[in-house]
């Protein structure tokens, strides 16, 4: 094979690649992709029915503590939901959690695992999901 024809081979080649990588970010451009969105602690969300607010988190040598404020819709457990995100990881509370309820809201101190780095709090109810960044 002659070397004008590999080069033609090549230039061809890449041509295509080109090609492939346009019509790969077009198609990626006009995608609607669901995109989490984080929330600072203390940001208030409704999530089906529920308000859901994580008033604090404090990461210590022995645990992770989050509190957390629910109200509005009944829950059948308040530790039912909740999960964070940390050391690569999804973790959740431990069972020593406490909480208390009143006739219009729950105050829960949520234990996790310690978290090395900034840990990400969710909450997930009836197929919907919120997430609260750490700091």
């Amino acid at each position: 094979m002659s070397t004008r024809k590999l080069i033609i081979a090549s230039l061809i080649c890449g041509l295509l690649i080109l090609v492939a990588g346009s019509v790969k970010l077009l198609q990626t451009a006009n995608t609607d992709s669901a995109t989490a969105t984080l929330y600072a602690v203390g940001t208030t969300r409704e999530i089906a029915g529920l308000r859901v607010t994580v008033t604090e988190l404090e990461v210590t040598t022995k645990q992770t503590l989050v509190n957390v404020v629910m109200s509005g819709e009944p829950v059948d457990s308040p530790l039912s939901g909740w999960s964070m995100l940390a050391n690569g990881e999804i973790t959740t509370p431990l069972a020593s959690t406490e909480c208390v309820s009143t006739t219009e809201e729950v105050q829960c101190t949520l234990e996790f695992v310690v978290a090395v780095g900034t840990p990400t709090i969710v909450f997930a109810r009836a197929g919907e999901k919120v997430q609260w960044l750490g700091a």
